[in-house]
């Protein structure tokens, strides 16, 4: 097996990492709070699987979005329920070797203009790329495939904000039980970060 890269700007993980979702009131035609992150994180885990979207997705194939973000990194890229950061700090690291297994990607970052060489079964990892008005290039986005089927891979680590999350989540029954590696609460990693 080849040596693992051991660089602080690089990372052999990838993070899929939950936000809030949110529904239109058809009433209020207001967005309005459906499930936490946490709420979201613990349907991930008791489903045993991450469900693909359509989301900024070029093409008709749902994927599994992740991120080659470093965990040292994360308050980069992450913001508690409150801040105005697009990502929470919940969610699963798996390894880049069980995302590439199966079918997970890094994206490619081209112009749209320049991506007509890619197959059409193959769009769903292109990302438009116009610098400046256009950069999501410090996401350091891959994409999987369809749905990643969470029992399928040899492990993961569960990623929550608090300890009291982390103990809920050991206590979680769900189909992933014996792969979770630990449940990292980040509130407490971020201090020492």
């Amino acid at each position: 097996m080849a040596d693992l890269v051991r660089r602080a700007d690089f990372t052999n993980s990838l993070v899929h990492l939950t936000r809030e979702r949110k529904e239109m009131n058809k009433k209020t035609f207001k967005l309005e709070l459906v499930a936490s992150p946490f709420e979201v994180l613990k349907e991930i885990l008791t489903a045993g699987t991450i469900r693909g979207g359509l989301g900024f997705v070029k093409g008709a194939q749902p994927v599994v979005c992740l991120s080659e973000i470093p965990l040292a990194s994360m308050d980069e890229f992450a913001g508690p329920v409150d801040g105005s950061a697009r990502y929470r700090f919940y969610g699963v690291a798996l390894s880049k070797k069980a995302v590439f297994s199966a079918g997970g990607r890094p994206v490619i970052y081209i112009p749209d203009d320049e991506g007509e060489w890619i197959p059409d079964d193959q769009t769903w990892r292109q990302v438009r790329f116009d610098p400046p008005q256009v950069d999501w290039t410090h996401e350091r986005e891959w994409r999987a495939p369809g749905d990643l089927d969470l029992t399928k891979v040899p492990g993961l680590y569960v990623i929550v904000w608090s300890s009291d999350e982390a103990k809920e989540i050991a206590n979680l029954k769900c189909p992933v039980d014996s792969l979770i590696r630990a449940v990292l609460p980040m509130q407490h990693l971020n201090m020492m970060l």
